[in-house]
């Protein structure tokens, strides 16, 4: 059975991680690397959503705590965390989530649009909604996400 060009054009890989009770999702386009135990560093005057920075070879990398910017209860410091290293811009910044689980291949017309408020969190955050068999996932918009902070 042959393919046509371009019949893969229409899936994506979703690197998925939660944060929260949100079961979020991320192009792995975006994803430059996944980190655990990494000491993160405390930043003074900076908005509650940023707990720090992480040293990341040599590079200083600033950590969002998405639970935070997503409105939920922070994480404790104890709490065993993941930083998923995002590329924005020319820059890299690290996501704080409670886990990472899966990538899947999402085929793009199975992506649902994203109601203007998902579980108390702004729908601006995301770029649609894609249904697993058991559950939903939330794809960041990882521009909108970050995008007035870190222009």
């Amino acid at each position: 059975m042959q393919s046509s060009p371009g019949a893969n054009a229409t899936k994506c890989k979703l690197a998925l991680f939660e944060s929260g009770h949100l079961l979020c999702g991320l192009d792995i386009i975006h994803v430059q690397e996944i980190n655990k135990n990494i000491a993160v560093t405390v930043v003074h005057r900076v908005p509650e959503y940023v707990r720090g920075v992480i040293n990341l070879r040599g590079e200083i990398v600033t950590v969002v705590d998405l639970r935070t910017k997503f409105g939920f209860a922070p994480l404790s410091l104890e709490a065993e965390a993941e930083i998923v290293i995002v590329r924005f811009g020319d820059e890299n910044i690290g996501l704080l989530v409670d886990s990472v689980s899966d990538v899947v291949l999402a085929d793009e017309k199975d992506i649902e649009p994203t109601p203007p408020n998902l579980a108390g969190v702004p729908g601006h955050f995301f770029k649609g909604i894609y249904k697993l068999e058991q559950s939903l996932v939330a794809i960041l918009n990882i521009e909108e996400l970050l995008a007035r902070e870190f222009e």
